[in-house]
């Protein structure tokens, strides 16, 4: 290679460098050197987003799946929810209303103990059994906030003990 072309790469070089250096040295208002850093707080609530209990963030979109049977006077509902650890564990409870119309799931997500964990999206099974009538309404909370429940209607060979949810979407 000539002198020419070797002197135009470290001169191209050169110019990489520079802009590097003046993107990552300059701060938020234009002024080369200075920035601005926010403190964070060294509390747990106010690091949680809005809408966060256990670190699992709770939207009103959030959409809790699952099959559906009735069996014998009995609602039986098994899903998987996501939650942000292998750490969290998921409770799953329902109830029904006197009239046995409507039947109730409460979902409680908390982390079984304090050890560092990483966080991979780590799905928990749940099976919830219930009496109610053949025709009740369903409801859910995932840590007291409100989910939209999508039941789908298990077939007669499926086995709601060992199950896997294909949901295409």
């Amino acid at each position: 290679m000539d002198r020419k072309g070797t002197w135009t790469i470290v001169a191209l070089l050169g110019v990489a460098v520079i802009f590097i250096l003046f993107i990552s040295l300059r701060g938020g208002d234009g002024i080369v050197g200075e920035r601005a850093y926010d403190v964070a707080s060294t509390t747990e609530w106010a690091n949680t987003p809005a809408g966060a209990k256990n670190n699992v963030i709770i939207t009103p979109q959030t959409v809790v799946t699952g099959r559906h049977a009735y069996i014998n006077g009995e609602h039986v509902v098994a899903g998987e929810i996501p939650l942000p650890t292998p750490c969290h564990i998921l409770e799953a409870k329902g109830s029904a209303s006197e009239d046995k119309r409507s039947v109730y799931v409460e979902f409680v997500s908390s982390v079984k103990s304090d050890e560092l964990c990483t966080q991979v999206i780590t799905p928990a099974r749940f099976k919830v059994t219930v009496k109610a009538a053949k025709d009740t309404k369903f409801s859910a909370t995932l840590n007291g906030q409100e989910v939209t429940l999508n039941l789908i209607e298990a077939s007669a060979s499926d086995d709601l003990d060992n199950f896997e949810l294909y949901i295409k979407g």
